[in-house]
């Protein structure tokens, strides 16, 4: 199994944190962070259809990117995901907010889904 370590260099100017998740989707779009995964994050809620926030354990400097992949038996009924509000700087609630939706109509993920989920953060502001 993998341990802790980091790598020291990421021949990178944005010093990036990499936040990682399994989020298992449920009925009624309901998410749960898998298991031993989604260290950082501290919870993930749906506000509305397709409307999640994802709260992270610490402020960050700037998030540099948010990607997503959806495992799915079948094709993805919210195939589109962007980003509504990014307090990742905020020191009492660390937060992305995203949108998932079908079309330009907001959309829950299928029940069933398993969203791999990798946020990108900048944790100084100290440059290279």
């Amino acid at each position: 199994m993998g341990n802790f370590r980091t790598n020291q260099f990421s021949y990178s100017f944005a010093q990036p944190t990499h936040l990682y998740a399994a989020v298992s989707i449920a009925a009624a779009g309901a998410p749960t962070i898998v298991a031993n995964t989604g260290m950082g994050i501290s919870s993930i809620t749906r506000n509305s259809t397709g409307n999640y926030t994802i709260a992270l354990s610490q402020a960050y400097y700037a998030l540099l990117m948010l990607k997503e992949v959806q495992i799915s038996s079948s094709a993805p009924t919210a195939p589109d995901m962007y980003i509504v509000t990014n307090s990742v700087t905020s020191s009492t609630a660390p937060a992305v907010t995203v949108q998932f939706n079908s079309a330009g109509t907001a959309t829950d993920p299928a029940s069933g889904t398993i969203i791999l989920i990798d946020i990108v953060l900048q944790k100084s502001s100290v440059r290279y």
